[in-house]
C-alpha cells in the first residue's frame, strides 16, 4: 500500500493513538495502589533498557528535558535512581537503577505487564495477537527493531 490516503491515515492515526491511551490507563490503574507512577515506571524501563542519559530517556519517553529532571530528582531522593558521574564528561550523567527500582521492574514484569496486556488485547485472539505484532515490527524502523530484538521474541 504505497499511496495511502487521508481517508485511512487519519483513522489508523486515531486508533494507534486510542490504543496508546488505553495501554497508558491501564497502566495507571495498575500503579493506582503504588508508591510509584505510570511515568516513573516508564522512565525505569527506559533506563533499564539502556538509555542512561536523561537525554536520551527524555527522548525515548517522550517528556520534556525539565519534567523530566524534576521526576528524576524525586526518584533519586526515593531510592528508586542513582545519578552517577559520567567517565568522560563531568557535565553529564549516567542514570542508574537502584535494587529497590530494579525489584519494582522485576514485578511488574512477573504480574503487571501480564495484567496490562492481557486487558489490551482481551478482545483479540492468540493469532490475531502474532499477527498484530508481525504488523507492528513491520511497522518500525530497521534500527528501532534492532535495539529491542531480544524483547522480541515469544513461543511459537
Amino acid at each position: 500500500m504505497n499511496e495511502k490516503s487521508d481517508e485511512i491515515l487519519y483513522p489508523l492515526g486515531l486508533l494507534i493513538h486510542l490504543v496508546n491511551q488505553f495501554k497508558d490507563n491501564l497502566l495507571n490503574d495498575y500503579f493506582a495502589d503504588s508508591d510509584i507512577t505510570a511515568p516513573q515506571f516508564k522512565v525505569l524501563m527506559s533506563i533499564y533498557k539502556g538509555f542512561t542519559s536523561p537525554v536520551e530517556v527524555s527522548k525515548n519517553v517522550m517528556m520534556d528535558g525539565g519534567a523530566l529532571s524534576r521526576m528524576i530528582e524525586r526518584m533519586v531522593k526515593r531510592e528508586l535512581l542513582l545519578r552517577l558521574p559520567h567517565p568522560s564528561d563531568k557535565r553529564q550523567v549516567i542514570l542508574a537503577l537502584t535494587e529497590k527500582g530494579l525489584a519494582i521492574l522485576q514485578q511488574f514484569e512477573r504480574e503487571g505487564m501480564r495484567i496490562v496486556l492481557s486487558q489490551t488485547t482481551a478482545r483479540l485472539t492468540y493469532q490475531e495477537v502474532e499477527q498484530l505484532m508481525q504488523l507492528l515490527i513491520k511497522m518500525l524502523p530497521d534500527e528501532v527493531i534492532a535495539r529491542h530484538s531480544s524483547h522480541l521474541t515469544y513461543p511459537q
